[in-house]
This record gives structure tokens, sequence and C-alpha cells, in this order.
């Protein structure tokens, strides 16, 4: 699948610190991020010649019996790097430190780790934390997310699937379940931009990943002959042999598939006092967005791993007059 006023002085603006709404799922969510090194593989960015390390995070579906904890939306580093960036492009400076979320303290135990294991990968330069949102919305319909920091991403993908079964893998990231191992032997990727494009080629390289949506990214490498209106799907999906759906999404920019134009609501920053920004989002409200994006990833989800849904992706779709279908394949599964 692949998925798919006058202005104000920006100085007159004033924030006020924002705790994301509990995700709308029927299950609270535990988060952790860790540090997964490869140390048989050279990082090719690394001027050291150090081994692969793959910053990854989890978003884990549980039910919490203690209460939630406040958790800040980005490590405070991160959170002042893109706080000089975005407010350079016009946005409050101050305005990230000022978010945070709710997630519960306590990993998941029992049942709640058998639940599908999902990777999420971000587009180019972009961390994987700036969809954290998308992703615990996700994760409350009752997916384990597994969002990637990565440069060289599919072979990652597979890496970080090899560690998420073993049982010193999963201790990195569920601290203290005692799993010996998660359910890797089918599992579903999506992501934004390149790390969409990353999704398609991870399901090519790797027969453990058998569903993947690809969120406005452009496609590239042998996966587009072997295997948005962009150039580059038109020929990959000739190459496609199983089911396949294209949708388009209006009033959306490329941006609009990541936390951004949603953050932007929750602070009551209207994007169009911010025309840098807005035209990275677009003029979609963000509120819709946010909930067109990850009901319709949840509802791929849900059929890609053949799970019963509350909410079939059929009917997902047509609730949206937003989305519009813009070409099917036939199913051939």
């Amino acid at each position: 699948m692949l998925l798919i006023c006058r202005l104000l002085p920006i100085v007159a603006m004033s924030i006020s610190a924002v705790v994301l709404p509990s995700p709308p799922g029927q299950y609270d969510v535990f988060y952790n991020t860790a540090k997964m090194i490869e140390k048989t593989r050279v990082d090719p960015f690394d001027p050291k010649n150090g081994s692969r390390a793959v910053m990854t995070s989890v978003f884990a579906p549980t039910h919490c019996k203690i209460d939630l904890e406040k958790i800040n939306y980005l490590p405070p580093a991160t959170a002042e790097y893109y706080s000089d960036l975005y407010s350079a492009l016009g946005l409050p400076n101050g305005t990230i430190q000022s978010i945070s979320f709710q997630a519960c303290p306590e990993p998941p135990k029992g049942r709640h780790l058998q639940f599908p294991v999902v990777i999420f990968s971000p587009a180019l330069g972009t961390t994987r934390l700036f969809y954290n949102a998308i992703a615990q919305a996700v994760a409350s319909a009752g997916y384990i997310v597994v969002p990637l920091d990565v440069n060289t991403r599919a072979r990652n993908v597979s890496f970080v699937l090899d560690q998420l079964s073993t049982k010193a893998g999963v201790a990195a990231l569920l601290p203290g379940t005692g799993a010996a191992g998660l359910k890797t032997r089918q599992v579903a990727m999506y992501g934004h931009s390149v790390g969409g494009a990353a999704a398609a080629e991870a399901m090519r390289l790797d027969c453990r990943v058998v569903a993947g949506a690809n969120l406005d990214g452009s496609m590239f490498g042998p996966v587009v002959q072997q295997g948005t209106t962009d150039s580059s799907w038109a020929e990959f999906w000739s190459s496609l042999r199983g089911w396949k759906l294209e949708l388009e999404l209006a009033q959306g920019q490329h941006y609009a598939f990541a936390d951004l134009s949603y953050l932007m609501k929750l602070l009551d920053v209207p994007v169009q006092n911010v025309p840098a920004l807005q035209r990275m989002v677009g003029n979609l409200d963000g509120a819709k967005a946010f909930e067109i994006v990850h009901r319709t990833v949840t509802a791929f989800l849900g059929f890609g791993l053949r799970r019963a849904s509350s909410t079939p992706l059929e009917e997902v779709i047509s609730q949206y007059p937003e989305v519009s279908v813009f070409a099917r394949g036939k199913e051939n599964r």
C-alpha cells in the first residue's frame, strides 16, 4: 500500500505548555528508547568507522495500573536544536520545549507482548521523535510500534527485527519484561518520505515484512524495478505483484504526514501565521491531518497483518472527503 485572518506579528504569539491528548485507542502506551549496536557492520556515516548504531524507540500497548508519566516530547538537546531551526522559519522560540506527552512508566507484560510488531522510519533529516504522536496513536490500537532513526535503512530494519527476536534485544527496549522475544515472523512497516521508500525496500529484502505503507515518499533503488503523483511511483506500481492501493490527501503538504501540523494546532499557532511552515504542512487542519494519518495507517495494518479491525480500511477512507483513491491494484494473495 502506498499512502498515502490577517497575519499577526510572530513576536505577538504566546506559547503555553501543552500536553498531548491521550491516544485514541483502547490501550495505554509504554514508551522507551534504546541504542542498538550492530557490531558486525561499520557505520558508513561515522568518520571513525565505528559500529553501526541504530537509535530506536518503542511504543507498546498496555493497561496501566499506575499513574501515567509526563515525558518531554523531545529530549532537551534535540528540542533546542529544532526550536532554533523552526524559530528561524517563524515559530516562536521555545515552542518545541513546551510540549510533552504522557505514557505508562511500566512496560507491558504477558499477553500485551504478543501484539504485532510495526516498524516506522522517518523522513530524511527528520528525527523519528517528530512522529511520536502518530506512533503512540497507532500503538494504542494494539501494535508494538518501533520507530528507527537510520540512514542505511532497509538493512537496519532486518537488524532490529533480529534483535527483537532475542531476549537481550527485547530487554533493551522493554526492560523488566523477561520476554524471550517479540513476534517478528510477520511484521509491517510504514514510513514517511524516504522512510516510506525504505519500507518498500525492506519488504523486498526481508520476507518478515509482509505489509508496507509509504507516506508521500519517492521510490528509489532496485525495488522500483523489482517489485502523490511522484514520477517514481508509476514505475514502481507496475512492478508490484500483490495487493496495492494509492491514496491522495487533499490540502496537505509533505509534512502533513508528521506531527508538525498537529503540534501547531495544539499550540494554537495558525499555520497561516507562519508561511514557511505552512508550505511544509499545507492548509489541512492539523487535528484532521493527524486523525486521517493515524486512522488510515492503523486500518491498513489491520488489513495487512490480517487482524480484526473495528473500522476496516475502506470504511476509514470513505469517512474523509480529503482522501481519494488514486489507483488500486488487484488483490493477488
